[in-house]
């Protein structure tokens, strides 16, 4: 049977959020590790494509029937404003019906009752009371494996029956020790327990505690308790006033909130401190291009990568790898991209005093398929997404991009597209950055009713991508690579899937959660051929750059790489294997012991 590899999901995540279970069900099943339930009653009153939102999971029962041996679990506490906002998440709260997801922890955010910190420990204790230790029966049902680079500590050894996970920090705001929405008042962190692996009251002191000191306590407390840390992603989907790190790219319109509109200017003298503490922070295998903690540029602004991009160079820490975790492209160069703003229909926005530029970028066109090959495939705009360049610094800095399967990222074809889908907002000082020679004051303001329209947004609707959009983003990435890096040979190696499972996408119908990875493989055996040809005819490029799809067994290992080599093999050079005997494939294996 097939392995694979995600570089972000949040096993946990859901059940994090939902309401504890009934003793009598806890006595039957390990509930943290089992898809959320959702009542009859709750799915009658739910709209459909809300549903699909709450279903794209992976709980550590799918990881185990799909065979996911390596991944990623990124922790995301849960913003103010993803709780307080308008959307498919408001309307699953108000439901008068037994609900999925807990009130009493979105009440706490919303009231500012409980820190960023706090959240984020809560959830990776659910992850310890959950792994495979000796005291617990071997490879029960719904166990996993925590795994961690060499240190002084014993490790979880690799194992071929569970799931062997790696932590990674979702967002700067989970360094936060202020209560949520308070620039002066500290958690207390009482409700933590004694228990708890790390006490921020102890090991963080009172006269710093910046951001980038408890990432530097945290990591430690990680290392002595048998865990690790993969990266930091440093923003996430909304602004955060009492720690603000960098500008965040817009990232989604099925939630609506003041705080969803980016703010600032690129990376802040804040967040570029967490990124130095994040690289020098020791990194047991003791290369110059590893570091303790590596940076995830998912959810920056296009500002804020190149910052961080200037800072990596001008620091000397250029050569330590980059990660893009659950991403798309755009299918342009940042020169490219400027030259396709249609000025004509952008326009200053002001929304309850927030006041951003809203953007409309004519699409890059993928190629064409279908009958007389007259339906057009283009990739997403939006500057969430990945330009040419950042695929090169990923490439040159030996790092790795996640293609993720929400299919708000992954693109169109002419069929699906409308206009709002192509829209997005950033902050004046970058437009003024990017668009230097076209005056913020030509540009006409949205109307009051034009604001109001964008309460549409919010409706769900059902996206389907055909499985051509999704190997179109996995083309764009090798022909980069293997026309303006050094990289050609096999462009392939930088790519991984990066699913996002559990954090509320819309999943793409190719692999709508965990369980259907092996979907994928078929999935790209089929159409990366495809892809390829189609996108060569559009945007040229040397004839041999996709040889590899015209013999099946070349294809096959591309593809065995994508979904599971080529992340498994980033966790081997940074040491996460270092050790470690893996079972070898077709044996019967339990435990393997450590080396």
């Amino acid at each position: 049977m097939d392995n694979y590899f995600d570089l972000h999901f949040h096993p946990m995540a859901k059940n994090h959020l939902a309401p504890k279970p009934k003793e009598s069900y806890l006595k039957k099943a390990n509930a943290a590790t089992m898809p959320i339930t959702m009542t009859k009653a709750f799915k009658d009153y739910t709209n459909e494509n809300v549903l699909r939102r709450l279903e794209s999971q992976c709980c550590i029962e799918y990881l185990n029937e799909a065979q996911v041996r390596y991944g990623v679990a990124a922790i995301a506490a849960i913003e103010f404003g993803v709780a307080s906002s308008k959307g498919f998440l408001e309307d699953v709260l108000k439901s008068y019906q037994k609900k999925p997801l807990e009130d009493a922890y979105f009440d706490a955010i919303k009231e500012g009752e409980i820190s960023y910190l706090n959240l984020f420990l809560k959830e990776v204790a659910l992850y310890i009371k959950n792994r495979n230790l000796e005291n617990r029966e071997p490879h029960a049902k719904g166990s996993l494996n925590l795994i961690a680079r060499p240190s002084k500590n014993p490790r979880e050894a690799v194992s071929k029956e569970l799931p062997n996970l790696v932590f990674a920090i979702e967002g700067g705001h989970n360094l936060c020790m202020k209560k949520i929405g308070n620039a002066l008042d500290y958690d207390s962190f009482e409700a933590l327990g004694k228990d708890t692996f790390f006490d921020p009251t102890i090991a963080v002191s009172e006269d710093n505690r910046k951001p980038h000191e408890v990432l530097r306590k945290l990591y430690k407390a990680f290392r002595d308790y048998g865990l690790d840390v993969l990266y930091l992603t440093l923003t996430h989907l909304t602004h955060i006033p009492e720690q603000h790190l960098a500008t965040h790219a817009y990232g989604t319109k099925s939630l609506r909130h003041p705080s969803f509109y980016p703010f600032g200017n690129g990376l802040s003298e804040l967040g570029a401190e967490v990124v130095r503490t994040a690289y020098k922070l020791e990194a047991p295998t003791r290369k110059k291009d590893d570091a303790g903690v590596l940076i995830d540029i998912k959810h920056l602004s296009l500002k804020s990568r190149e910052d961080l991009y200037t800072l990596r160079e001008k620091e000397g820490f250029g050569k330590i790898p980059l990660i893009a975790s659950h991403v798309g492209v755009t299918g342009y160069s940042i020169s490219d991209w400027k030259h396709n703003l249609e000025i004509e229909k952008c326009a200053n926005h002001v929304d309850q005093g927030i006041k951003t530029v809203k953007l409309y970028t004519r699409p890059k066109v993928a190629g064409y398929w279908g009958a007389d090959s007259n339906t057009e495939f283009s990739f997403h705009p939006g500057t969430i997404n990945l330009m040419d360049e950042d695929i090169i610094e990923i490439a040159n800095s030996n790092g790795l991009i996640g293609v993720g399967l929400d299919v708000d990222l992954l693109g169109y074809d002419t069929r699906s597209m409308v206009q709002e889908d192509v829209c997005e907002f950033i902050t004046t000082p970058d437009f003024i950055h990017y668009f230097p020679y076209t005056s913020i004051k030509s540009i006409d303001y949205a109307s009051v009713e034009e604001i109001k329209a964008e309460e549409s947004w919010l409706k769900p609707s059902k996206k389907e991508v055909h499985p051509l959009s999704f190997c179109f983003n996995i083309i764009h990435i090798m022909a980069v690579i293997g026309l303006k890096t050094n990289f050609q040979d096999a462009p392939e190696k930088f790519i991984c899937i990066g699913s996002d499972f559990d954090a509320f996408i819309e999943p793409s119908n190719i692999c709508s959660d965990s369980r259907q990875f092996k979907n994928l493989k078929a999935c790209l055996m089929k159409w990366l051929p495809v892809a390829a040809k189609k996108y060569q005819k559009v945007n040229g490029g040397a004839k041999d750059l996709f040889d590899f799809t015209k013999k099946k067994k070349e294809l096959n290992e591309v593809v065995v790489g994508i979904l599971y080599g080529n992340g498994r093999d980033f966790l081997d050079r940074r040491g996460f294997l270092e050790g470690l005997a893996e079972p070898k494939k077709g044996k019967e294996s339990t435990e393997t012991e450590l080396v």
